[in-house]
């Protein structure tokens, strides 16, 4: 999928990795609706508006735990630019530490940003796709924890797990016509605090979900000082007489 023309929703981009895409999107020629809970996302999307002389972002604040705040997004997407590309999961929280030590509330909390969000902003964003005959790409931007456990965060950890086999059980709906593609770009906490040449090396792989359309049900492993690879685990295989 090219970028350019192009309709993005992007969670958790008032700040850090979500940011940064955000700007990514618009810099190749797509527009972005930057859903966050905090105002300063109107910051963000007002700064882009000035720096390209035109309209190519909005803000919408937005709960992820809430689904009707995700639909909200998608309906603002269509209504302000006619339409829905791209789905970017980058809101999450580590939770609190230590995890045992909190209330019940604190760890429902945890799951409920980092994995039943997602979850439910591709499901809609999913269903958007298919109703309207579109091609479309969802993209999680998740944790090497999935893939290298935190003694420190286990339900942040269960929650990136979590992800990778969402992201792998979608690989099927690539097979529709025309394909909607789901994949993930799992990365580790320095790229979130280590300045902006790691965020752009986080940005790059994003961009490669969308463009790349051999991708679908992938995660893509991004461990520190290495180069990125693919995970090679099982994906979803096609079941006769199954509706996607």
């Amino acid at each position: 999928m090219y970028i350019s023309g192009t309709v993005s929703i992007v969670t958790g981009g008032a700040q850090g990795i979500g940011k940064h895409l955000a700007e990514a999107l618009v810099s190749r020629g797509g527009k972005v609706v930057i859903g966050d809970i905090q105002d300063k996302g109107s910051d963000v999307a007002n700064e882009l508006n000035a720096r390209y002389g035109m309209r190519v972002a909005v803000f919408h604040k937005c709960d992820v735990r809430n689904s009707l705040s995700i639909q909200a997004l998608v309906s603002q997407a269509v209504g302000e630019f006619g339409a829905l590309d791209i789905y970017i999961n980058a809101a999450s929280t580590h939770g609190t530490n230590p995890w045992s030590d909190t209330n019940g509330d604190n760890v429902s909390r945890a799951v409920d940003i980092n994995m039943k969000a997602p979850i439910e902003g591709a499901r809609v964003a999913v269903r958007h796709f298919l109703a309207n005959s579109r091609k479309g790409c969802v993209i999680n931007v998740i944790s090497m924890a999935a893939f290298i456990p935190e003694e420190i965060a286990p339900v942040y950890t269960a929650s990136m797990h979590a992800l990778v086999g969402f992201t792998a059980a979608c690989a099927t709906l690539a097979l529709n016509t025309p394909p909607v593609r789901v994949n993930s770009v799992a990365l580790s906490t320095t790229y979130v605090s280590g300045g902006r040449v790691a965020s752009d090396e986080v940005v790059a792989q994003v961009m490669k979900c969308i463009s790349d359309e051999s991708l679908a049900g992938d995660t893509i492993k991004m461990p520190v000082g290495q180069p990125a690879t693919l995970y090679e685990g099982p994906k979803s295989k096609p079941v006769l007489n199954s509706k996607l």
